[in-house]
């Protein structure tokens, strides 16, 4: 059974951000091309998050690749999986431990 994605402000922003970069640096395409790949990713999610592997077990943290320069990080719950973040790869690595 497909369970519901929710996003955290956090991640909200972070899409949002993207969105906004993707459309005034690279046009509508490529933005296009970002959405599609982010609700298939959702998709995937909804039916099996166990696809994708822990980057922190104890805290039952996942990781996603959505693009070469975007990791979506999530918990998933007994009812809903929660979208932590989407975090720009090029990022220094020590901001994500604040995050999760």
């Amino acid at each position: 059974m497909a369970k519901d994605v929710v996003l955290s402000p956090t991640a909200i922003k972070n899409y949002e951000r993207i969105i906004e970069y993707l459309t005034s640096k690279w046009g509508i395409k490529i933005t296009n091309d970002f959405i599609g790949r982010f609700e298939e990713v959702i998709a995937l999610l909804s039916v099996d998050a166990g696809i994708y592997p822990f980057i922190n077990v104890a805290k039952q943290v996942q990781k996603c690749v959505l693009t070469k320069h975007n990791v979506l990080y999530f918990k998933e719950t007994e009812d809903f999986i929660k979208i932590l973040t989407i975090f720009d790869t090029r990022q220094n690595p020590e901001k994500l431990i604040e995050i999760i």
